[in-house]
């Protein structure tokens, strides 16, 4: 080879990845000038209704519908409504100073908080973080959310904190498309290019066979809301200041804990019934539940302690709602744990039985038996402290036991 043609390919190899990183900041600066037109159109668009329909696809085959309807009116009210295939689970109007929020399967309580006019403001002070209930991105920008708010509402109570890595346009879809990348999945924002509103989102969360799929249209209709806006009928409820409170409130608590017996990892049989005489704290979880990747962290934590106290204490992580069977199911959530660098003790519930038995819980969430095998806690989604909080109802449940 020549001392040219050697030259030239240096040059060549030092230009290339110059290259990658300029093109990779251009589409990074397109999908932030996207998104901040769309940003944009709806913080001008007045009062306005939409919806997004996403359809979610599990890693064992099951799909379901997910739909959000959400709103604002032309004096800073707004709305929001959560349903799962067809039903109404969460509803949400912030109104003259007051956030109200109830739940389908909860008929004695509410929640309610200030409301100022920032639907985003009043959902934090609910403790949405926990439950995962968070603000469409249009209703943060018709309230004057900046873009970094507009992106970080993106994520949807799931996703981790998101990056801008693509921008497309010009495509099949005749949409912009812009992609955000996030450490435990990523999502593509379809954006129309005439009026800069959204048009679809697919979103994959988690990684290999766990991972879990969404996508669905937004429905724009200018205008006021309406019916949407009025506040619900609270008569015979309760009101309390956070969804976790309201979320408890309807789960059998003082209640004899299901007799149910389950498998452990190393193929060992665990009866609930015969662990009576101490705490038992259950996490329920799955491979593909990407909220549930952080819950695991802390209680491998609260599994330690309760190891190295001396106390009655017995602390699983209780695997459920899984496609694979027996064997299959021991194989994957090893392998599951082994790639997360997790050591906790884990039992499984192949059939989905004890799932069923304890009264569909969520996933995550937690559920605390008593030394006298009842029902003694219960906590749906995320929880705020989480470490705290359990070791701290686990120590009261033994205080006041010892009286």
């Amino acid at each position: 080879m020549t001392a040219p043609s050697r030259f030239a390919l240096l040059a060549l190899a030092l230009l290339v990845p110059g290259l990658a990183e300029a093109a990779a900041s251009d589409a990074s600066s397109q999908g932030k000038a996207a998104l901040e037109a769309a940003r944009e159109a709806y913080r001008k668009a007045g009062s306005f209704r939409e919806t997004l329909d996403l359809k979610v696809e599990f890693p064992d085959g099951r799909s379901k519908m997910q739909g959000l309807d959400y709103g604002v009116g032309s004096g800073g009210e707004a709305f929001l409504v959560l349903s799962s295939d067809g039903l109404e689970v969460f509803q949400i109007v912030g109104r003259d100073g007051r956030m109200v929020a109830t739940q389908l399967n909860v008929a004695g309580r509410y929640t309610e908080v200030r409301y100022d006019g920032n639907l985003a403001a009043a959902l934090e002070r609910s403790g949405s973080v926990q439950s995962g209930v968070t603000p469409p991105p249009p209703v943060v920008a018709a309230q004057g959310g900046d873009l970094d708010a507009f992106l970080a509402a993106f994520r949807f109570g799931l996703l981790g904190p998101l990056k801008i890595t693509g921008f497309r346009s010009g495509g099949s879809s005749a949409l912009l498309e812009v992609d955000l990348t996030a450490p435990n999945g990523s999502a593509t924002v379809g954006i129309d290019p005439e009026s800069h509103r959204l048009r679809e989102l697919r979103m994959a969360l988690g990684e290999g066979k766990e991972q879990v799929r969404a996508s669905g249209p937004f429905r724009f209709t200018a205008g006021s809301p309406g019916k949407a806006l009025v506040l619900p009928d609270l008569t015979g409820r309760t009101a309390v200041a956070t969804f976790s409170e309201m979320g408890s409130s309807g789960y059998p608590l003082g209640q004899p804990a299901p007799d149910v017996t389950l498998r452990s990892l190393d193929g060992a049989s665990v009866r609930l019934a015969d662990l009576r005489g101490s705490v038992v704290v259950l996490d329920f979880w799955a491979t593909w539940c990407v909220p549930c990747w952080e819950a695991l962290e802390h209680t491998e934590e609260l599994a330690a302690w309760a190891k190295s106290s001396g106390l009655p204490v017995k602390v699983f992580a209780l695997n459920t709602m899984e496609s694979s069977k027996d064997e299959e199911l021991r194989r994957q959530v090893t392998e599951f744990l082994r790639s997360k660098k997790l050591d906790l003790p884990v039992l499984l519930d192949s059939v989905h039985d004890a799932f069923s038995a304890f009264h569909e819980p969520g996933l995550p969430s937690l559920v605390i038996i008593g030394k006298d095998g009842k029902l003694a806690r219960y906590h749906s989604s995320r929880i705020a402290d989480m470490v705290k909080t359990v070791r701290g109802e686990v120590e009261e449940l033994l205080k006041a036991e010892e009286r």
